[in-house]
């Protein structure tokens, strides 16, 4: 799973001891993309409403205002994930807590892995929802990371393109949904295939031949993007819009 998620998750962490808000805190900043501190469940439901985080981290136990009760006044306005960290002895408290609607309890002294892999589990959820998220055989990636392929894959098509037809396309764009994989190329005809279009009746060869092109080059297509997109793809299908010098490309991902 990528850390980047962590890094796009923008975190409220609630702690009245000192020491352990020192700790947790430089532990956090290292690892998401902002960090709020409250010292109490008062404060920390006002740092809430002001900043609205994607994840609380709480302590149970606080002057003020405890854990839960900030959770209670959260969930009268929102749904946020909430991690609350306990020491063993407070199991009571706990379960008289059910209906708040805790995403974990973690129980102190804190496990960093276990923390991190908490985080990292809600984070897949919320950007899911989100719509944020591309998920390709276990392995998840954020937006940002999808962009970067995405973008990787469209300039090495391009560049493939150009080096077999020796004209290359006006713009290549791709698109990573579910394991489908999609590639638009716009403007890719050679001056032949576009002075053979003149002729309505050359229209049915010039899109054959070009479907050919793209099924007998399938497998130097996946091999031109293997370095950064590494799962087996297969060619499903291929549109060729003569009228709009338009080309799609169906890959589903294996």
């Amino acid at each position: 799973m990528s850390n980047n998620l962590l890094k796009n998750l923008k975190v409220l962490y609630v702690e009245d001891e000192e020491e352990v808000m020192e700790q947790m805190s430089f532990f956090l900043k290292k690892r998401t993309g902002r960090l709020i501190t409250a010292k109490n469940g008062k404060n920390g439901l006002e740092e809430f409403k002001l900043n609205r985080p994607d994840l609380i981290i709480s302590d149970l136990k606080m002057p003020v205002m405890d854990g839960i009760a900030m959770a209670r006044e959260i969930r009268k306005i929102s749904d946020v994930p909430i991690i609350i960290t306990t020491a063993f002895s407070e199991k009571d408290i706990i379960l008289k807590a059910v209906d708040v609607g805790i995403e974990k309890y973690l129980v102190k002294p804190l496990d960093a892995r276990e923390l991190v892999t908490a985080m990292e589990s809600i984070a897949v959820k919320i950007f899911r929802n989100r719509g944020e998220l591309l998920e390709v055989r276990n392995k998840v990636f954020s937006k940002e990371e999808k962009l970067m392929i995405e973008d990787n894959i469209k300039n090495a098509i391009a560049k493939f393109i150009k080096e077999k037809t020796g004209k290359g396309p006006k713009n290549v764009k791709a698109f990573l949904h579910g394991l489908t994989l999609e590639i638009e190329i716009l403007e890719a005809f050679t001056k032949l295939e576009k002075a053979l279009l003149e002729k309505e009746k050359n229209i049915s060869i010039v899109r054959y031949n070009r479907e050919v092109f793209y099924k007998d080059y399938e497998e130097a297509m996946r091999d031109s993007i293997k370095a950064f997109f590494p799962w087996e793809i297969r060619l499903e299908s291929v549109e060729i819009d003569v009228v709009d010098d338009k080309n799609r490309l169906y890959f589903s991902i294996c």
